[in-house]
């Protein structure tokens, strides 16, 4: 009971951080196989756990259909973690971008629609660039699953797959990892785009915010 009331007093935005930290920071060092292997799946799955926890309670009964897109979404990441065959490995890519990009669309609504800058809000934007991040590294495991030769990766770890694309989203670039196909090359700048246009409209939009109050 203590623990359950202690849980409750957690931001619920503390729960989706925490499982993207996990995701960048801590599983990639415990991995050392395959994306495929079991840290690949386990990350992703509490990270589309975690998301449910940032849906205001005003607002889920408005996309219920995001809880069964979670469902099928957990479903696939443990088939294609027991199964291993490219079929289903594609379909669980796709339901997760895509309820990446769900997640991403509602965590912009809810900056817009907030009447002040506080620390949910801020969260909220922190969550929104990672979670582009962990996007970029579901489309290039797509597409490497699809083409190997699409990536000049020295191996398919976990690791190296989270590294390339939070360095290209970033636009740091060492360029010991990049593109070799179209897809791979276009999928980079779309996403190096992203990440600087993310940045660039929503500080914009909080500075505007934080003005308008004063």
């Amino acid at each position: 009971m203590k623990i359950t009331k202690a849980l409750k007093k957690i931001p619920s935005h503390i729960y989706l951080f925490f499982g993207i930290f996990l995701f960048i920071f801590v599983f990639p060092l415990i991995d050392k196989n395959s994306i495929f292997d079991f840290f690949g799946p386990l990350s992703y799955s509490i990270i589309i756990l975690s998301i449910i926890s940032i849906i205001e309670k005003r607002r889920s009964k408005q996309i219920r259909w995001l809880y069964g897109l979670v469902f099928l979404s957990l479903s696939f990441i443990w088939i294609m973690y027991f199964s291993q065959t490219n079929l289903i490995n594609v379909i669980s890519f796709l339901f997760n971008i895509t309820i990446f990009i769900s997640t991403s669309i509602i965590m912009i609504r809810q900056i817009i629609a907030s009447k002040e800058v506080d620390t949910k809000v801020v969260m909220e934007v922190i969550n929104g660039y990672l979670l582009v991040g962990v996007m970029f590294t579901l489309t290039n495991t797509l597409l490497w699953e699809l083409d190997h030769t699409s990536l000049n990766i020295p191996s398919a770890e976990f690791s190296n797959f989270v590294y390339y694309s939070f360095i290209t989203l970033t636009t740091i670039g060492y360029g010991d990892i990049s593109p070799q196909t179209e897809w791979t090359k276009m999928a980079s700048i779309l996403f190096g785009l992203s990440g600087q246009l993310y940045l660039t409209i929503i500080v914009a939009f909080i500075i505007g915010k934080f003005l308008n109050k004063k």
